[in-house]
């Protein structure tokens, strides 16, 4: 099964490319405006428990909706360490 860029952005697979970069967009925001927001999520644990629900609760809605934020927050995570071992997170 070859992929073609005429069967990624078909009429079936549409919302979902749109709604991917509009949640890299807004991620990207977020990120740029508040980092702080992103700090105290990865680095307490209440802000650790908060995403760790959230992912659960996707995964009880939708196994793959889960599965996707899980990977999200799992490369966000280790973005952040990264960041902040390097000295770029202030």
């Amino acid at each position: 099964m070859a992929l073609s860029f005429g069967s990624i952005f078909s009429k079936k697979n549409l919302n979902l490319v749109v709604g991917l970069i509009t949640l890299l967009i807004v991620l990207w925001l977020v990120m740029f405006a508040v980092p702080g927001l992103f700090v105290s999520l990865f680095d307490t644990f209440l802000g650790n428990l908060i995403l760790f629900l959230f992912i659960l609760l996707a995964l009880m809605y939708d196994l793959n909706l889960g599965a996707g934020l899980a990977i999200v927050v799992i490369v966000l995570y280790r973005f952040s360490h990264m960041a902040a071992r390097q000295g770029f997170i202030i």
